[in-house]
């Protein structure tokens, strides 16, 4: 889906962030949402004494400089909740650590759809083929692979790790690492597009397949664009080009007719339940910097959540039904987000060429 960059929110004032307090539910809330609300907090007080930025300066790129040693603990970086080439209020966020350790992905198998050459696969799935030979010393350049086929497209090495370099929309990626393929998810059989960070890959499979595990007969997840291997320009896009970026498509209504475009969403097939979970599940990673949402999909979801989270909560996460710490949620409004949701992962702890802002 096109990245609305072409339009600009206006700015919107700083609001009185007295009465949002991270102690006043800290004692029942999952972490997630302690911390959750906890930035919103300090964002919302932070920005009472920070000027606006001039636009020769919202304009300008951001440098990028070699990080001289690995930091000793996550630094607070700038983001900013609304898509990439937006003037929007920055917010405070922080790169933390999940509440559960993710479990590491070291190797990745993707499988080929239909008979086709591995010079045909390597071009399909964005990788070099001299580099799909490597990671499959007994492939065949001149076999026509059939159908059902798996070969190895990533193994993990330490020396050489993913890494998001710059802005979602200004950046690139290092060695990307390409999402697997699982039961509950279904990536498209072009793969160009479907690398990011190990950050983004990690967090995304363990809540995958905890919405697998949960609704074992719900429809598949449909899982659109994350970034090409080695990151840059993603067209129609105006982000999605440092790893940290993924589209899906919202759990609908109904049975899974095995396609994977996605659907309109509105009142009759979406599916509140399902997605509330889906995002409860990638929430859980500690690692989302932003969720964009359409509002009138994001009112559906505030009342399933509201069943079982208290006002300050649902405040810290929704920008819709508006409140005081609307500018300031994890979830967004941008337009072009009624079919899927676009998520946007926080840059890896220690990683001081990463750039959270968006622009």
């Amino acid at each position: 889906m096109r990245d609305a960059a072409a339009h600009t929110p206006s700015e919107r004032p700083a609001k009185d962030p007295s009465h949002v307090t991270a102690n006043s539910f800290a004692g029942s809330a999952p972490r997630w949402l302690t911390r959750a609300l906890g930035f919103t907090a300090l964002a919302l007080v932070g920005l009472m004494n920070v000027s606006s930025c001039s636009p020769a300066a919202t304009a300008s790129i951001l440098p990028l400089h070699d990080t001289p040693a690995e930091l000793p603990a996550p630094m607070p970086v700038q983001a900013m909740h609304f898509e990439p080439n937006a003037v929007a209020l920055p917010a405070m966020t922080t790169s933390t650590a999940a509440d559960a350790e993710l479990a590491p992905v070291r190797d990745v198998f993707w499988t080929a759809t239909e008979p086709k050459t591995p010079q045909q696969l390597a071009a399909d799935w964005g990788i070099k083929l001299s580099i799909l030979a490597e990671l499959n010393p007994d492939l065949d350049p001149d076999t026509r692979l059939a159908g059902g086929t798996q070969l190895r497209v990533y193994h993990h090495d330490p020396q050489t790790p993913p890494q998001s370099i710059g802005t979602p929309n200004r950046g690139k990626l290092r060695n990307g690492m390409p999402l697997p393929e699982g039961d509950s998810w279904r990536l498209r059989p072009v793969r160009r597009r479907a690398y990011g960070t190990e950050i983004t890959v990690t967090s995304l499979v363990e809540a995958f397949q905890s919405y697998g595990q949960q609704f074992p007969d719900g429809p598949k997840i449909r899982v659109g664009e994350l970034a090409k291997r080695m990151g840059g320009r993603v067209a129609p896009h105006a982000s999605h080009r440092s790893g940290r970026d993924v589209d899906i498509g919202y759990v609908f209504r109904g049975d899974d007719n095995g396609e994977d475009r996605w659907r309109s969403m509105h009142e009759r097939n979406f599916d509140a339940e399902k997605n509330w979970f889906l995002i409860q599940e990638i929430l859980k990673s500690g690692n989302v910097q932003t969720i964009y949402i359409s509002k009138k999909l994001q009112k559906l979801l505030h009342k399933e959540a509201a069943r079982t989270l208290s006002e300050p909560e649902l405040a810290a996460l929704f920008e819709y039904p508006r409140t005081e710490a609307s500018p300031h949620a994890t979830l967004q409004h941008w337009r072009g987000h009624s079919d899927h949701m676009h998520v946007r992962f926080a840059c890896e702890p220690g990683n001081r060429r990463c750039r959270s802002r968006g622009h």
